[in-house]
């Protein structure tokens, strides 16, 4: 099913992925930890940045570098108790990526603690225990699929419709409490399967943080699967799974 729907998405831009698990060109780099704070992870995703290279920032294209999602800029009016626009991170603050989910519900960006509507921090629209379970890594926003637990990345030259590549990609998620229900999957352009690895788990029940990293010796990233956990973002229970931070290499453009 999931091949499937992600067949569909990828034909909307033109483009044909076959399903092949493939050794990659080389063995990919991986940065990985997990603690009870932030910075408990740091030195791994301040090693995953250097090893991509310097913060792009919003717009334009360089042929090396790195781009970052923190989810603190997205705007009221895109947060939580509304939706974020798959596409706002290429078009709105156009930093390359667009979202797929198989669900139905879209994305959302969890409410600043001061926001128009008083919507509860850390998704406790949702639930009310859910800001006692989740934390950040950078204050104050996390981000999640609605009704999947599945997040599809993919990569475009900033602020346009044209394919990219990139040469890693990371994030940083919150209580992860089981070895395998959370892993990031990178794919090339060809829909083989290059690197699969599961996020650890942190060291407490509630309010953990995890990173997880891959770079790659070249940009052949072409799509990125996220699962965040095993159970939606609805009622407490294991294993709940959101994110913060994304960081990946500067997207490169298709020939």
């Amino acid at each position: 099913m999931k091949k499937h729907w992600l067949s569909l998405a990828i034909a909307s831009f033109g483009l044909t992925l076959i399903f092949n698990p493939v050794a990659a060109s080389a063995d990919p780099e991986v940065f990985e930890a997990s603690g009870a704070t932030p910075a408990d992870i740091q030195t791994a995703v301040d090693a995953f940045r250097n090893f991509l290279g310097d913060n792009n920032g919003v717009g334009g294209t360089f042929p090396t570098g790195r781009r970052e999602i923190n989810w603190d800029g997205v705007p009221d009016a895109f947060s939580a108790p509304n939706l974020l626009p798959a596409n706002f991170f290429n078009s709105n603050s156009p930093r390359g990526v667009v979202f797929f989910t198989p669900g139905t519900a879209g994305f959302q960006v969890s409410a600043n603690s001061i926001n128009p509507t008083n919507t509860p921090v850390r998704f406790g629209n949702i639930h009310p225990v859910y800001p006692a379970l989740f934390s950040t890594f950078s204050p104050q926003r996390l981000f999640s699929a609605l009704d999947s637990t599945i997040t599809e990345n993919l990569f475009f030259i900033p602020g346009t419709a044209h394919s990219a590549t990139v040469k890693g990609f990371g994030a940083v998620f919150t209580d992860v409490n089981v070895d395998d229900s959370t892993k990031i999957e990178y794919f090339d352009v060809a829909g083989n399967l290059l690197f699969s690895q599961n996020v650890l788990p942190g060291p407490t029940n509630r309010g953990s943080l995890s990173f997880l990293g891959v770079g790659f010796d070249t940009a052949n990233v072409f799509l990125v699967r996220i699962t965040s956990g095993d159970r939606i973002l609805k009622t407490p229970s294991r294993d709940v799974v959101v994110m913060d931070d994304f960081i990946y290499g500067e997207p490169q453009a298709l020939p």
